[in-house]
């Protein structure tokens, strides 16, 4: 076992908390009291060092080749040194979709090989499997994927896209269970190409067509679909995410050529920030591997931005902002958990959790050089990374690979949940 001294925890107010934790692989116990055992084998003082949950990305886009590795190790590295400890596999790319038990348990084994942090799995639905395919998404549900991705148009030749009569008959045949959907794309049956009213038109038939299932939108980039999700989550279990690129070119100018129209809402936006009313955040980050000419719709962020999203969205929000330190963590970790269906085992700081860290020093600061050529300043700094009770960043080195796969442990819950995190 191990401890942490003069840790100072976030909690749901402005104030932070001095605690020590002992923890190995889950957190054992948190207390403002000395803790005290014959089994703590290392002692750290953080010196009043903040102590964060891991980041938990909802949605990255890294496989797009049929031998993954490479890329894995190389992307999940540079996600582990900004802080982001788990990250959730949405591929729009991989030539090897998920669409049964089999490609599930080869993908299990390329993250156990490769991954730096652990990884849940979103599958994919075989159309010309009908009408099995139905049951094959069912199956992956009950073995532990975090959802279902649906895409139209498709950008892959290995996935075939729904209609959205098809996608409606989807929701039809498992009405009965829970299981979650994720959608990118637009409405390409009454457009041409991809723009944001293409997209909010997609959204719309979907809201139409779907039953009881939670469904999320992997990027929006649009204040009047922002506006439009939040004014009818209540009556539907339906989500989005925010790219964290978006945000910095809105609020420092960082351009990496991805369509936004936000600018002309800035103000509307920082609140909705505030009131975590911008449920998630999400790197979107792609594989170096995509084809030319993909897709305006499926276009990612670089890699090289993950080393600093996390700590860009904690100096520009928290520090630099004054939005609470709590909804921050919200909006990067808790919340990502539970509409994934991994919280309480991610996404929080308690008894029986993962002994997932992120050490962040408030009083230092950062320089990088963005994917563009900017240069920018960020207050804070991250420390050390832990991924289940181990060192797994410290000091610009990274530990070998220690990742493995993360079964959906319950339900998703819905995004108005208001639970606090801690």
């Amino acid at each position: 076992m191990r401890l942490f001294t003069n840790a100072s925890l976030p909690t749901s107010s402005a104030a932070l908390k001095r605690v020590n934790v002992l923890f190995d692989e889950t957190i054992i116990r948190i207390s403002p009291d000395e803790i005290s055992s014959e089994d703590i084998t290392e002692t750290v003082d953080l010196k009043g060092s903040i102590l964060l949950p891991g980041a938990i990305d909802p949605h990255s886009h890294i496989i797009a080749e049929k031998d993954p590795g490479k890329s894995m190790a190389r992307i999940t590295k540079a996600a582990l040194s900004g802080g982001w400890t788990t990250l959730a596999e949405l591929s729009f790319l991989n030539p090897q979709p998920v669409f049964n038990l089999g490609d599930l348990k080869r993908l299990q084994t390329q993250i156990a090989q490769n991954s730096s942090v652990d990884m849940a799995i979103w599958g994919n639905v075989d159309i010309t499997n009908y009408p099995y395919h139905a049951e094959a998404a069912q199956e992956l549900w009950a073995e532990g994927v975090v959802g279902i991705a649906l895409t139209n148009p498709s950008p892959n030749p290995a996935i075939q896209a729904l209609s959205f009569t098809e996608i409606m008959d989807l929701f039809m045949d498992i009405y009965e269970s829970d299981t979650a959907f994720a959608f990118q794309g637009y409405d390409s049956e009454s457009h041409a190409q991809f723009s944001f009213d293409a997209q909010a038109d997609a959204i719309k038939k979907l809201l139409r067509r779907m039953q009881e299932n939670p469904i999320h939108v992997t990027r929006v980039a649009w204040f009047f679909t922002i506006d439009f999700i939040n004014s009818v989550h209540k009556r539907s279990d339906i989500s989005f995410s925010m790219c964290v690129a978006d945000l910095m070119r809105l609020f420092s100018n960082l351009d990496l050529g991805q369509p936004i129209d936000l600018a002309d809402f800035q103000l509307e936006l920082i609140e909705l920030l505030r009131t975590n009313k911008i449920y998630l955040l999400s790197n979107n980050v792609e594989s170096a591997a995509v084809p030319e000419g993909l897709d305006t719709a499926y276009r990612g962020t670089p890699e090289k931005l993950l080393p600093w999203s996390y700590l860009w969205v904690l100096s520009e929000l928290w520090k630099k902002r004054r939005m609470p330190l709590a909804t921050v963590i919200k909006m990067t970790s808790e919340n990502a958990a539970k509409r994934l269906g991994i919280y309480p085992v991610k996404g929080c700081l308690e008894a029986g959790s993962d002994a997932d860290f992120v050490i962040y020093d408030p009083t230092r600061t950062t320089s990088f050089k963005a994917p563009d050529g900017s240069e920018h300043q960020l207050e804070g700094a991250i420390e050390s990374v832990w991924l289940r009770g181990k060192r797994a960043f410290h000091k610009g080195r990274a530990a070998a690979p220690a990742g493995t796969w993360l079964a959906r442990s319950t339900n998703p819950k819905r995004r108005h949940n208001n639970i606090t995190w801690i």
